[in-house]
């Protein structure tokens, strides 16, 4: 695991800045790193609601390149003219979305194909090692922190998946708020039988 850290302004108040690289997410960031070896000199970015797909294009725009996100829900017309641009400026181009290529609504035979020729980079559910870094962050960035026995039991527990994650740190954050204790096992026990008997 590594964290890349990046230099925004605009990220929320009290996050950190810094962009967790494991298994779930290393081949795609690879990808982005090396847009010079891109075919068509343009990308499709895809992955998971709350995967870092907006990171990781804020890291890519830094780096001089053009960024069109939610690609899926832009006109034909916008993304075969971002295309053509960047074929003429020799600017690489990132298009990001949740969902793979072929599941837009694309009628353009022509930006079918150009799609089809795109490199496809693909951000993965998360891994033990991201859930792991994920959660201490999550908490990090609302200035808690969590036991390792917590972090364990929670880890083998919540849905795979960043969205969870992600609900899981807000819930216990708030719960150690206003019971003002720690985020230890007997909270997240708390934490996680709530979840469970709400759905």
């Amino acid at each position: 695991m590594r964290q890349i850290a990046l230099p925004l302004d605009d990220l929320r108040s009290g996050a950190s800045s810094s962009l967790i690289i494991t298994e779930s997410n290393a081949a795609a960031f690879a990808g982005l790193s090396s847009a010079a070896g891109w075919a068509k000199q343009c990308a499709i970015l895809t992955g998971p609601a709350r995967s870092g797909k907006t990171l990781m294009a804020r890291y890519f725009s830094g780096q001089n390149g053009t960024v069109i996100d939610e690609a899926e829900s832009r006109s034909d017309e916008t993304l075969f003219n971002a295309w053509n641009r960047s074929q003429e400026s020799g600017v690489p181009l990132l298009l990001i979305s949740r969902w793979q290529p072929a599941e837009w609504n694309t009628a353009l035979p022509d930006l079918q194909s150009r799609l089809g020729a795109a490199m496809l980079l693909e951000i993965a559910p998360p891994d033990d090692e991201m859930m792991e870094q994920l959660l201490q962050k999550q908490l990090a960035d609302r200035g808690a922190a969590i036991s390792i026995d917590a972090l364990s039991y929670v880890k083998r527990r919540i849905e795979r998946s960043y969205v969870a994650i992600e609900k899981f740190a807000r819930s216990a954050n708030a719960m150690a708020l206003s019971d003002n204790v720690p985020v230890n096992l007997t909270l997240v026990k708390k934490v996680l039988e709530g979840e469970f008997n709400r759905s």
